[in-house]
């Protein structure tokens, strides 16, 4: 075990000095032979531990004698430490090619995984091993993370084809136009994430060339019932009602919902609060639907039309059509965190800047 150390470390060294080059190699010798079953043919292990020892036996005696004692057990745990340590880069390496996070179950905590709101982990069904398990977290979460991003190396090399993941009450921000290729996002009205990516697509001019629709997806907090933005559900159920109700005096050719979406990811005037910021810090749901009764006011809805979205927003046939839509984002695109475009066959599971949404046009 010590010839192995030994090479970890002078290997390492060897790449920044070539003295230590000559050390690496019988360090390398010595671990082939034994790696193969067979001792080593020469005493690098005692001509190591004679050096280091024999340096220290004058100067701290008591060191040395330490150090005669346990060597090979303080290699064995540098060892094994380097292993682990080279494991736990591969998953994390792994993670952030398949997920684009290195840290699947807190996306946000990476800070290589760029801009998104995560998604909790358990609210998804995944590591369920670990939740039933508690007793057995220590051995098992490492395994199951692994054979969980395993699973999903499939969904990093396949071609995402946006038409298929539509929901079942589709919207485009034009009228479609099967000419065009189609952009799908996956979004919560609350994630300030989904708001720049939206953004970054208008600017781009990406809304109006190609057949942009979206998925709504509230993100859910695992534990709670709730959500992870406490009105994220209420605004996607007002939003899903608009669709059901067309406006009758439009003199835009952009849909409803789309108007009402764009309300909630409006930047502010001057140095008031955005509208979104408003809805997440803490108003009440009295408030917030207020504020939605407005938004739909101002888009041109009459008081009698906005009376009947509101009834639909609470009414089974919105909220199943939301459940549907939730069902495609956790199981069929799997997705951990917000927003995630589809488009040009490529998932992205950040915000994309609008150079790149150019770029894809």
């Amino acid at each position: 075990m010590f010839c192995i150390a030994a090479f970890l470390v002078f290997a390492v060294l060897a790449i920044f000095s070539a003295s230590f080059r000559p050390l690496a190699a019988k360090a390398w010798h010595c671990v082939l032979r034994r790696v193969t079953f067979r001792p080593c043919d020469i005493s690098f292990s005692e001509e190591m531990k004679g050096k280091l020892v024999g340096k220290l036996v004058f100067t701290h005696p008591r060191l040395a004698r330490f150090l005669n004692t346990w060597i090979d057990w303080l290699s064995f745990a540098f060892v094994a430490l380097s292993i682990w340590s080279l494991l736990y880069v591969a998953n994390a390496g792994l993670n952030l090619w398949v997920y684009d996070t290195c840290d699947p179950r807190s996306a946000e905590s990476c800070s290589l995984s760029g801009e998104a709101c995560g998604i909790d982990q358990a609210s998804l069904g995944l590591f369920q091993a670990i939740e039933e398990h508690r007793l057995g977290e220590w051995a098992i979460d490492p395994f199951v993370r692994f054979g969980e991003t395993i699973s999903r190396i499939p969904d990093r090399l396949k071609a995402w084809e946006a038409k298929e993941y539509l929901g079942p009450t589709a919207t485009f921000y034009r009228p479609l136009d099967e000419s065009k290729p189609y952009a799908l996002e996956v979004i919560d009205p609350g994630c300030k994430f989904c708001k720049k990516l939206t953004k970054n697509m208008k600017d781009a001019g990406a809304m109006d060339e190609i057949n942009v629709s979206y998925l709504l997806y509230p993100i859910p907090k695992s534990g709670t019932g709730g959500y992870k933005f406490p009105h994220s559900l209420l605004m996607a159920s007002y939003i899903e009602a608009t669709k059901r109700v067309p406006l009758t005096s439009d003199d835009t050719s952009v849909a409803a919902d789309w108007q009402l979406l764009g309300k909630i990811f409006a930047e502010p005037e001057g140095n008031d609060v955005d509208l979104q910021t408003k809805f997440n810090i803490g108003i009440t749901r009295a408030d917030a639907e207020r504020m939605l009764r407005t938004l739909l006011r101002e888009i041109g809805y009459s008081p009698a039309e906005i009376e009947r979205i509101a009834a639909l927003a609470a009414s089974v046939e919105v909220q199943e059509s939301l459940a549907a839509q939730r069902m495609i984002v956790e199981e069929r695109i799997r997705t951990i965190k917000i927003p995630t475009l589809l488009f040009q066959g490529r998932r992205y599971d950040r915000v994309i800047d609008t150079k790149k949404v150019q770029s894809l046009l």
